[in-house]
């Protein structure tokens, strides 16, 4: 059963009464009358089955308790690219002198901003294990797909807060990971080859790596992924010479192809314990009446509109979202989602997608970016547009099969938002009202 929070609908001003009536001159100068009214919203928590963590901007490796959210482990799939050249108009080859010889190959992972999720302070131990089969070029990962790897690690190194940062001269630190003298020979065979002349070919000829922390971590790191030309991001790094150097030459990879975290997530504590299949919801009346949205683990917040089915044939023009954080619930050891966009869900309540794009709630007829709520610290309050899905509802005679809110970051503009899964920031929601323009034919 889920629960009905009532929610104020309004023209122009707040009521609780019974339906109001506005003069208000509409299209072509005609007479015409706004309502105010109060509708119920059914709120609840809703795990995706779709959350895609694929192609973002950091590696998260570690694990760490949350006290709301429960234990979360994250693990990172990478696959070594290629350079773009530098007309940027394609990728640089793999090339070396004919006479090469192989000194070292490592991978360097840095935390530019210094950002965990859990004990900053705590030690880890990373792991990287070899993947057993290439990662699927173009592939959109979810947060729940698991790829099989080598049991054997490639590499080993314990960790300190020390290694990311030098307080001495405040400089971000890289944590170097030597891999195996094998793994540098096979890549320096590959050289000068039709294998490594392009990323396509390449991350077929080349398997990737898996990284992640041993049990008992108390935190998740984030490594910056991106371009390696621009500076500040992970690396692979090549190291040789040839017989008549007395110094050594090599190629740098970065990790802007195929790339993902696999976030898992032991909820069996919290009140979110009985949210365990995809594509199912929590009503908030069996969670203190809150509702849950978390990056990179699948957690939304779901709303459905019922109540629109007592008016008579509206027509809406304009629906405003208000809705709170539980500020009781922020944790300096885990970043806040301060931003919010609206995705909706097809008839067997899973996320739309088209495309390999989410079906987000817009303006625009088929958008590729959705409406952005920010959090407004002052007044501890979000605000939404959400008329165009109501409007699908009232005049297009759409089902309502509920959107959810998800944790997003700005996408060109200030109102427009992208999903953001680069992290594990978190919020818990509560007291949500709208605030509802409408007429009735």
């Amino acid at each position: 059963m889920r629960n009905s929070v009532l929610v104020l609908v309004s023209a122009f001003f707040l009521s609780c009464e019974e339906p109001g009536e506005i003069g208000f001159t509409g299209e072509e100068g005609l007479e015409q009358t706004f309502f105010s009214d109060t509708l119920s919203v059914e709120t609840s928590t809703y795990l995706m089955d779709s959350a895609i963590t694929s192609g973002q901007g950091a590696a998260l490796v570690g694990s760490f308790n949350d006290p709301i959210f429960g234990k979360i482990t994250s693990v990172a799939y990478l696959q070594p690219a290629l350079l773009a050249n530098s007309f940027a108009t394609g990728d640089s080859p793999l090339t070396t002198p004919a006479d090469a010889i192989f000194d070292s190959l490592s991978i360097s992972l840095i935390n530019r901003s210094l950002l965990f999720f859990g004990d900053s302070l705590a030690n880890m131990t990373i792991q990287i294990h070899r993947l057993k089969e290439p990662l699927i070029s173009g592939r959109n990962y979810n947060y729940d797909d698991v790829q099989a790897y080598d049991a054997t690690p490639l590499a080993t190194k314990t960790i300190s807060r020390e290694d990311h940062y030098n307080p001495a001269d405040s400089s971000i630190l890289y944590i170097n990971l030597k891999l195996p003298d094998a793994v540098g020979q096979e890549l320096m065979a590959l050289a000068n080859k039709d294998e490594s002349a392009t990323n396509e070919a390449f991350s077929k000829a080349f398997r990737g790596f898996r990284i992640s922390a041993l049990s008992g971590t108390e935190t998740i790191a984030t490594f910056n992924l991106g371009s390696a030309s621009a500076g500040g991001f992970s690396t692979m790094n090549l190291f040789y010479h040839t017989p008549s150097s007395t110094t050594a030459e090599g190629n740098i990879f970065d990790f802007t192809t195929t790339r993902y975290n696999q976030v898992t997530s032991d909820r069996t504590t919290t009140d979110l314990n009985l949210l365990t299949q995809k594509a199912s919801s929590l009503s908030s009346s069996l969670t203190n009446n809150k509702t849950y949205v978390q990056a990179g683990t699948g957690i939304a917040t779901k709303l459905t509109f019922p109540s629109l089915n007592a008016l008579t044939r509206p027509q809406i023009g304009r629906a405003e979202l208000f809705f709170k954080a539980d500020s009781l619930t922020f944790n300096s050891e885990t970043p806040l989602a301060p931003y919010i966009t609206f995705l909706t869900l097809d008839n067997s309540q899973k996320v739309t997608r088209s495309n390999n794009t989410y079906g987000f709630v817009n303006y625009a007829t088929s958008p590729t970016s959705g409406i952005l709520s920010t959090y407004v610290d002052s007044t501890n309050l979000f605000v939404a547009d959400i008329t165009p899905y109501l409007q699908g509802i009232t005049g297009q005679n759409k089902q309502d099969n509920g959107i959810i809110l998800v944790a997003g970051v700005p996408a060109g503009t200030a109102s427009s938002g992208a999903v953001f899964n680069a992290g594990l920031n978190r919020i818990v929601l509560k007291d949500f009202k709208l605030n509802l323009y409408y007429s009735e034919k």
